[in-house]
């Protein structure tokens, strides 16, 4: 398990690495279902030569609180290609527009709840960093325990 974990958070990081995308954790529910709290999100630079269509899935630094990023879908794109966008589980669009150069990314792919021990610890609560930090311990106590081959008997 600890294995899978392990390579689940390589997997998720080789398109960072190799292709220069973005990942981030989704940190609300505004995107339910397609996205979860929790959920790492890889996301490619957006393409300078083209806007992207209604539907996608963009990250874009969010024009109502400055510093902070907003994913969410592509609503409607204005004729001056600013961007509308609305969260999937939001009654009504963004308010607030969102101009092409603040695009940070189109989403490429999903990694469900990997992310799910940074959202924790980004929440500042103390009862679930214990129990994954147990978790975690539990797991690593049982790796490091010696495997014992089996006696076969004829």
């Amino acid at each position: 398990m600890l294995g899978s974990l392990i390579g689940l958070l390589m997997w998720a990081q080789l398109p960072v690495a190799a292709l220069g995308w973005t990942a981030c954790v989704v940190q609300s529910g505004s995107m339910r279902p397609a996205l979860m709290p929790g959920d790492v999100v890889l996301y490619q630079p957006p393409p300078r030569d083209r806007t992207p269509a209604v539907g996608q899935i963009v990250l874009a630094q969010d024009p109502t609180r400055p510093g902070h990023l907003l994913t969410h879908r592509v609503y409607q794109v204005l004729p001056n290609n600013d961007l509308i966008t609305k969260g999937d589980a939001n009654s009504t669009p963004d308010s607030t527009p969102i101009r092409p150069t603040a695009l940070e990314g189109v989403a490429r792919l999903r990694v469900p709840s990997i992310g799910l021990p940074v959202q924790l610890w980004r929440a500042k609560q103390p009862v679930p960093e214990a129990i994954l930090l147990l978790g975690l311990a539990a797991l690593l106590a049982l790796a490091a325990l010696p495997l014992h081959s089996r006696n076969r008997h004829n």
